[in-house]
């Protein structure tokens, strides 16, 4: 567990988080799980909400995919509501249901989901989602070592994923040829010499070299250069 917690921090991509945390819960066990991660200010089984999936069937994906169908599973938004771990079953009891949610809860049953469990994830500036997990048995009969587990990587795999949304929100756009004055800039050439290289004139070069500093947000050459290597923008 220790390990993968030290792992997930280190994880530069959002691909790379959920495959750690989906093999994680794998080796505790688990037998199929669900990310459902929301829009903000937008409903956890909204069609917009992206849902990642392993161990579900195809017959049960296909359903989950029809908008109209998804709308009428209660038990993400009950149990972001619960603000705690919730064994499907209790919040199908947790409200009062409408027929849709009736015929929901059967089409669960007749797809064999029954012993599982939702955990809600919260993340900063709203960017909540939700998580669900199956043994393959009741959820009293899981070692409670392996659930905490599972359920804590969760939430810090969801941070890091927020974390990387908000890093990729804040890498500023570059043209093709502003990368390749960037990448001239890194690697210690002067205007002068990017004019040469990229057969440019001077004064073309020092007007993609100040779009580059209004984007890092930098009118000085080394700290804009330092950013551009924070943000991935160059390699060095």
């Amino acid at each position: 567990m220790e390990r993968s917690l030290a792992a997930i921090g280190r994880l530069e991509s959002i691909a790379q988080v959920l495959q750690l945390s989906r093999d994680h819960a794998v080796q505790r066990g688990v037998i199929r799980q669900s990310y459902h991660f929301t829009p903000i200010f937008d409903g956890p089984t909204s069609p917009r909400t992206i849902v990642q999936s392993e161990g579900f069937s195809p017959e049960w994906l296909e359903l989950y995919a029809r908008s109209d169908f998804r709308r009428a599973d209660p038990i993400p938004a009950r149990t972001l509501q619960h603000g705690a771990m919730l064994p499907w079953r209790e919040a199908m009891a947790l409200d009062s249901n409408t027929p849709e949610n009736e015929h929901y809860f059967a089409a669960m049953a007749e797809h064999g989901l029954i012993h599982g469990f939702g955990v809600p994830l919260f993340g900063p500036h709203g960017r909540d989602a939700y998580a669900s997990f199956d043994f393959g048995r009741p959820v009293g009969e899981v070692d409670e070592r392996d659930m905490a587990s599972v359920c804590s990587l969760a939430q810090i795999g969801h941070l890091r994923i927020c974390a990387l949304i908000e890093q990729e929100r804040d890498k500023p756009m570059l043209s093709a040829r502003e990368s390749e004055v960037l990448q001239w800039m890194a690697r210690g050439k002067s205007n002068t010499d990017i004019a040469t290289i990229l057969e440019l004139s001077p004064e073309t070069v020092r007007t993609y070299v100040q779009r580059i500093y209004g984007k890092l947000g930098s009118h000085e050459r080394v700290v804009a250069i330092v950013r551009a290597l924070k943000l991935g923008l160059v390699e060095y």
